[in-house]
């Protein structure tokens, strides 16, 4: 694979953290669930400053809690990831769950088509029967 060149040297990221030590977490568009959590992989990554000041400022406002802090992460590498194996294989059965509908919708209109075939034959026979 080619090298991509990404230049993250001046990349820098940002987390909210309460004073037990948790970090916020977004809940999403009516989310549930606790605001803190432990785990920085469940924490809500900010790229820029002023949104996390915002979120600082909002749990700031109650004066029984300590101000929040921001601590700021310094992004020094990447790593790339290869996904042409994995996007051939998942296309690969898109591709195959496809034909295997279109074969079951042929099969379905195919026993539809002898379904009305029959009751076309059985009322020509019917309207012969009556002519006699």
């Amino acid at each position: 694979m080619s090298s991509t060149n990404i230049d993250v040297t001046a990349l820098e990221l940002y987390v909210v953290v309460n004073n037990k030590g948790q970090f916020f977490r977004a809940k999403g568009y009516g989310g549930g669930g606790q605001n803190w959590v432990d785990d920085i992989r469940k924490a809500k990554i900010y790229g820029k400053l002023g949104p996390a000041r915002s979120t600082v400022t909002y749990f700031s406002q109650d004066p029984k809690y300590p101000v929040p802090i921001i601590a700021k992460l310094k992004v020094d590498g990447y790593e790339v990831l290869d996904e042409k194996e994995r996007v051939k294989k998942v296309l690969d059965k898109k591709k195959k769950e496809k034909e295997e509908r279109e074969v079951r919708q042929a099969q379905s209109n195919l026993k539809s088509a002898e379904a009305a075939l029959k009751r076309a034959q059985d009322e020509l026979d019917r309207q012969r029967s009556l002519q006699k």
